[in-house]
């Protein structure tokens, strides 16, 4: 299948690469399909829109920016996970061009099952964030 980005050109991908959001991303809930595309060599991916050659968004594990997420039960459920070992979790990020430094949005996980390609963004609540969210040292 073939692919028009405005960042990356016409690319050529199979099929099974591609990861669904059946509720969409909020703001972009008629987008259902993307595919994650590596972004140099660092740990930084870009989750581009396979519908939409103008939608991406810079992604990395939180893990790479000192955090990891604590997921509820019922968000699993919502992936029809089969074993926690074929979750994934990116986050999205953003940079501040002034300070030159990469700026996570937390309370917004992107959720995905590696084997079946579904996947979710978590909202959470701002207030709610200290029960989901770790800092690792």
């Amino acid at each position: 299948m073939q692919i028009e980005t405005i960042r990356f050109g016409t690319l050529d991908l199979k099929e099974e690469v591609v990861i669904h959001f059946p509720w969409g991303m909020p703001g972009f809930e008629h987008l259902k399909r993307y595919v994650l595309l590596d972004h140099r060599s660092g740990p930084f991916q870009w989750l581009q829109s396979v519908d939409d050659p103008q939608v991406a968004f810079v992604v990395c594990q939180p893990e790479m920016m000192g955090f990891a997420y604590k997921i509820p039960a019922d968000k699993l459920e919502q992936l029809d996970l089969q074993q926690v070992d074929d979750l994934v979790v990116l986050t999205m990020v953003s940079f501040d061009r002034e300070k030159k430094v990469p700026r996570p949005h937390l309370t917004g996980p992107l959720l995905f099952n590696s084997m079946t390609r579904k996947a979710s963004q978590w909202s959470i609540d701002s207030r709610e964030l200290p029960k989901y969210l770790t800092v690792l040292k």
